[in-house]
């Protein structure tokens, strides 16, 4: 075998290697990044293996993960799924994000509870201000 050949065959197996993630690794939380890795959207499946199935078809700006990035997104809604009858909590950047993106929904998605922005986080431990 040529040292050339071989040489190509061996970064082929390292680029697999590097490209495939265990399948501890992946989780039932879609997100979507932006360039500086900040989460801009995020869809909760039910389950991992439903998860790779829609990052499959998504855009390449999206990964499932186990860790919800929930928390670093200000708005919310509910999605129905039929068939199948499937609720889907999705997340988005802000307000707007989540109404811009539901405006037009994809065939067999709904919207089962509209877009809200969600109430700040309060710090455990935080005392929660009283209405003045």
């Amino acid at each position: 075998m040529q040292p050339t050949y071989r040489l190509f065959i061996v970064s082929a197996i390292v680029l697999a290697g590097c490209a495939s993630r265990p399948a501890a690794e992946t989780g039932r939380h879609l997100v979507y990044r932006d360039a500086a890795g900040k989460p801009t959207m995020q869809f909760d499946y039910p389950s991992p293996e439903f998860c790779r199935r829609v990052e499959s078809v998504a855009r390449r700006d999206s990964r499932c993960e186990s860790k919800s990035a929930e928390g670093e997104l200000q708005a919310g809604a509910t999605l129905r799924y039929n068939p199948g009858d499937m609720l889907v909590q999705a997340h988005y950047a802000d307000l707007a994000s989540c109404q811009k993106a539901n405006s037009a929904m994809a065939r067999g998605v709904e919207l089962a509870t509209p877009c809200a922005a969600k109430s700040p986080a309060v710090a455990p431990g935080t005392p929660a201000q009283q209405p003045g």
